[in-house]
């Protein structure tokens, strides 16, 4: 019985890497990589150590982009993890700039609740 208790919490552990609270965040960006023209990307998925990019970028892992917000002028570097079917994975390279960015798209993309509403 215990080897299965075990076996379960290992298997969790393994399953959830995860180290940082995610927030849902869509904003658009331009995803700038070694003087190459801007990318536009959708920033999602954001956490204090890193956000998912969507459509996939096409950039190496461990390659360094700049994330840029046009909207409001925000930039963030960040280095390239995964690139997969759903998007591009990146970890930020500053200690806490997800959480920055995190806020801040969400203030900013906010959307008013109407009549006791999300909308």
């Amino acid at each position: 019985m215990m080897e299965r208790v075990r076996s379960l919490f290992r298997a969790t552990r393994l399953t959830n890497r995860r180290r940082h609270r995610r927030y849902p965040v869509s904003a658009s960006v331009e995803v700038l990589h070694e003087g190459d023209s801007s990318r536009d990307a959708e920033i999602t998925d954001v956490s204090a150590g890193g956000a998912l990019l969507i459509p996939t970028q096409g950039i190496e892992p461990g390659q360094d982009i700049e994330i840029f917000h046009p909207g409001s002028t925000m930039r963030v570097t960040a280095q390239v993890i995964a690139n997969d079917p759903v998007g591009t994975r990146v970890r930020f390279l500053s200690e806490g700039a997800g959480a920055i960015v995190a806020v801040w798209l969400r203030g900013l993309h906010a959307r008013p609740v109407v009549d006791g509403q999300a909308g």
